[in-house]
């Protein structure tokens, strides 16, 4: 059968191969269908590109590649990983996203060289890959792994976010034995008082009675079948209080894949009921959640549901909101005591939660004993020893059980912060029981008359008032811990200034109880000033929020008050509270030299301006933050970042900063607003944007920081403006590199052993002296050790190639540290410590050795001058870049392999990042 010119063209690529020997052979891009078989005689090959074809298939004679080290099948249509594969024992990297691979096999463990694999793509896409072979943990010398974009069952994929250890940890427990699960959970919501507590009750057959308010949150089980599979499933039923100020709350307990049930009143009317804003608020956070509209309190005497059923599937969809049913839950005594809809009802439950992934997936056996048995203490919190006294009884080791908490607690089943000093001692098994906490202070007319304000003395009285029921009080044990958890839920902070002992009973602000209205005309003023400052630059940027399946604007309910707790540590109050500036819908903050900033919740949107000499870090930073907060907590969502038409201030015209500062890239120069229809310039327009500012080279900020680095106390615009940048390069460092920081540490000095005795351009192999930094402080280690060089600090042999390859990721390293190092210092007041000036001697020394090896390349200096913006949103690096820190965290752990990195302590942020930080500022995350 005669072959196609793409074919042909590859056995004419791989003769050519045969007969030079070539140890590398690119087939990318050819549109092959088929591989030839004759790639099997290409024994010599050490690397081979197969990336972008049509093949579904491998020929067996690829196997015979015993020297091959990198295959890269990635944009094919394969369904399997293709046997011959098995065969390439010196495999040490392979490249298979974006396929169409479910199951992995578990010869896999053949390849025990692997030391890469990568299964997805956050740019390209991934798989369809839902769990992995136990096999796969078999592979000692695998130091990365990627599974982005992949429909990874949900313990593994939070096993996944933590890293590569973690991974192996939880296929360890998989392999012992696995348990099928068929339990998912059920919630309900709607406005107050339309009768959900006793829908409830009539789901788990419960005898009628009426129920006052609920606060915050209530949870009981219930057995239902689905009809269809006769697969009996566990509905975990969440009962949510309904009053509007618990709505930010109850967001935090939102998760999918759930039944969701949407309960309104027909006596009341789906308006009054809010149906359709439920809905939103539930598929904006969750946007595959499955809905049920329920109308309760039915009867001959009451009104008949009346709701538009066909605008809601045309809004949301047939596979959002699933059905409408009309139930009483109060028995009919006429009817020998029949519900009217409850038996539909819940058999739609069933039926839909039949079809949700989370049903059905299998998990460790152990995983599933150890929820049992905590569950079936019926406490709702234990301390952290207890708990893992209980995984022990199941067969879980000390490094399994705190993978299963910490897993547990990403996917919602318990709550445990392991990186909180005043967190990590306690579990909490009962959500419902900390959300009910919650709801006594936010209903509390004290707190709510002082705008938020409320003293840890009068929290104490409302989680334990002794005119409440024993069931419902919590003892003074567990009143800093319900203060903390508070904090980390973004609900309140800490203030400072308004309390006489701060430690025993400080106070703090309840972000949702802030004043509804702007402060004072001359209180305003007095913060942000009419007029500019001499030496300031004024930037505006708008976070336009909007649903992300249509563009249209929506409401992120309870953004603005994340954001007060989220940022307070640039509050106008944060030494003394009386100096604070915020209000409901606005704030003011302070961020020393990168600036002041007026943030205003208008309409949906979020204003962000920011005056400054380089107003562009904080405004950067701000944004970023909003744009993080939005879409990752409302999955829904999006956040488009724009810019204010320049015409007239009354114009509400905005421009999206993307599409901007693609149209500069097609080199046009102007565009029309779509309000006003004036034509402007997009270079004045994108001088509000961050994004669109032209990067300063390393070397050319290095420079100017030369000048001002010993006068660090004296602030003038120039200085402002060159610390504001020094910031903004360490956090883009910072940024590019979030994924490695799941493995190890990102910053490190590297300066040869015997310091001025070597001469940086005539060694072949030398002793080496690599320091580990925090994160935090941008300190190295010695520094806040007192000088003990013994904790963080190795020596290696490296030979001067490996620098030639690794010289780009050095100099961008060592370059940032050198500036951030003085700056770090002068803050703490360290600058004369001895080991600071050693350090910084140290740092240069490393730069003479990078820049002799790097000389005058430009490549270098171009990948040190400007670290691209889309990279940095992205948090990825190059290849390189990437592998040379890899590379580095094999190093360390050869040398340490305790893991220990010096004492640095390994921390997650708000926004999920994780940080490598000395355990003195461990608390602060």
């Amino acid at each position: 059968m005669p072959h196609d010119p793409a074919y042909l063209l590859a056995e004419m690529k791989i003769e050519e191969a045969i007969q030079s020997s070539a140890t590398e052979l690119a087939l990318d891009a050819m549109s092959l269908s088929k591989l030839p078989e004759s790639i099997g005689k290409c024994t010599n090959l050490k690397r081979l590109d197969l990336e972008g074809n049509n093949l579904r298939t491998l020929p067996d004679e690829l196997g015979k590649l015993i020297n091959l080290e990198m295959l890269n099948i990635c944009q094919n249509i394969f369904v399997i990983l293709p046997e011959p594969i098995s065969q390439l024992t010196n495999l040490d990297r392979l490249y298979a996203y974006q396929n169409n691979i479910s199951i992995l096999p578990d010869w896999i463990s053949n390849l025990h060289k692997l030391k890469k694999i990568v299964f997805g793509s956050k740019l390209y896409g991934g798989n369809f890959i839902t769990n992995l072979p136990p096999s796969l943990a078999q592979l000692e010398h695998l130091e990365s792994l990627n599974l982005d974009d992949n429909p990874l069952d949900p313990e593994l994929a939070e096993a996944y976010k933590e890293g590569i250890e973690a991974v192996k940890a939880y296929l360890h427990a998989n392999a012992e034995a696995q348990l099928i699960l068929n339990e998912t959970k059920l919630i309900l919501v709607g406005e107050g008082e339309v009768g959900k507590t006793c829908l409830m009750d009539a789901l788990l057959d419960k005898p009628w009675q009426e129920h006052p308010s609920t606060h915050g949150i209530e949870i009981q089980s219930f057995k239902a079948s689905d009809i269809k599979t006769q697969k009996e499933i566990t509905l975990n039923g969440w009962d949510f209080g309904g009053q509007r100020v618990y709505r930010p709350t109850h967001q935090l307990f939102f998760s999918a894949p759930a039944v969701y049930l949407v309960v309104w009143k027909p006596r009341e009317g789906p308006q009054q009921g809010f149906v359709k804003e439920w809905i939103q608020l539930v598929k904006r956070r969750e946007p595959s959640a499955k809905i049920i509209v329920v109308a309760t309190h039915g009867g001959p005497q009451q009104r008949q549901p009346d709701i538009d059923r066909q605008e809601l599937w045309d809004l949301f969809g047939k596979d959002t909101v699933i059905d409408f049913f009309f139930v009483d839950s109060k028995p009919d005594p006429k009817g020998h005591g029949h519900r009217k809809g409850i038996a539909e009802l819940k058999e739609a439950i069933a039926r839909v939660a039949a079809t949700l992934p989370e049903v059905g997936r299998s998990v460790p056996k152990s995983f599933a004993d150890v929820r049992t048995a905590l569950q079936a203490t019926g406490a709702p919190y234990l301390p952290l020893d207890q708990v893992l006294a209980i995984c022990r009884l199941h067969h879980m080791d000390d490094e399994i059980a705190r993978l299963f908490i910490t897993i547990s607690h990403r996917l919602g089943h318990l709550t445990h912060y392991e990186n909180d000093p005043a967190l990590r001692d306690i579990v909490i098994l009962r959500p419902d029981w900390l959300a009910s906490a919650m709801s006594y202070v936010l209903d509390d007319e004290a707190t709510r008359t002082a705008h938020g304000l409320v003293d840890f003395s009068r929290l104490g009285h409302l989680w334990d008032d002794p005119i409440r029921p024993a069931d419902t009080r919590y003892p003074a044990t567990l009143h800093r811990i319900f203060l903390r958890l508070m904090e980390r839920f973004d609900l309140s902070y800490r203030v400072a200034g308004l309390s006489k002992d701060e430690d025993s009973n400080p106070v703090s602000l309840i972000a949702q109880l802030v004043p509804d209205t702007t402060p004072k005309e001359e209180d305003f003023t007095k913060a942000w000033s009419p007029n500019l400052a001499q030496g300031d630059i004024q930037q505006t940027q708008i976070c336009r929020i909007v649903d992300a399946a249509n563009g249209q604007s929506a409401n992120a309910e309870g953004l603005f008050f994340q954001l007060i707790v989220r940022l307070h540590k640039y509050s106008l109050g944060r030494i003394n509270y009386n100096d604070s500036v915020h209000w409901q819908r606005g704030l003011i903050l302070d961020a020393n030299y990168n600036g002041r900033a007026l943030l205003r919740h208008i309409g949906n949107d979020v204003h962000i301006t920011v005056r400054a000499a380089f107003p562009e870090r904080f405004l950067g930073m701000l944004t970023e933050e909003v744009k993080y907060l939005v879409e990752s907590f409302w999955e829904g969502l999006r956040c488009d970042v724009t810019v204010p038409c320049l015409t007239t201030p009354e114009c509400k015209g905005l421009f999206e900063v993307s599409k901007l500062i693609e149209n500069k890239r097609r080199n046009r120069n102007d565009q029309p607003c779509p309000i006003c229809n004036e034509w402007q310039s997009i270079e004045q327009l994108l001088s509000n944007a961050p994004a669109a500012t032209e990067a300063i080279s390393l070397d050319s900020l290095m420079k100017e920081f030369a000048q001002v680095k010993d006068k660090l106390d004296v602030v003038n615009d120039n200085t402002r403006r060159i610390l504001s940048q020094v910031d903004k390069q360490y956090a883009d460092l910072i940024q590019l590199f979030t994924d490695e920081a799941k493995e190890g540490p990102r910053l490190f000095s590297l300066f040869p052993l015997d310091g001025n005795k070597f001469n940086p351009k005539n060694w072949i192999r030398h002793q080496f002296r690599l320091v580990l930094w925090c994160e935090h402080s941008r300190l190295p280690l010695p520094v806040l050790n007192n000088g003990d060089m013994k904790k963080g600090v190795y020596d290696f042999e490296l030979d001067k190639e490996w620098f030639k390859k690794t010289a780009p990721y050095l100099k961008l390293v060592t370059g940032t540290l050198s500036l951030v190092l003085p700056v770090a210092s002068s803050a703490l007041q360290v600058a004369n410590d001895a080991a600071t000036k050693a350090l910084q001697a140290q740092i240069g020394l490393g730069k003479d050795v990078i820049d002799a090896i790097a000389g005058e390349a430009s490549a270098l200096n171009e990948f040190s001058s400007v670290i691209d913006s889309a990279d940095i949103e992205r948090g990825v690096g190059s290849r390189a870049e990437n592998a040379t820190l890899r590379e580095l965290h094999a190093l360390l752990k050869a040398k340490d392999p305790d893991h220990s990195f010096g004492g640095l302590v390994r921390v997650l942020n708000k926004r999920n990042e994780f940080l490598w930080v000395h355990k003195r500022f461990a608390g602060e995350y």
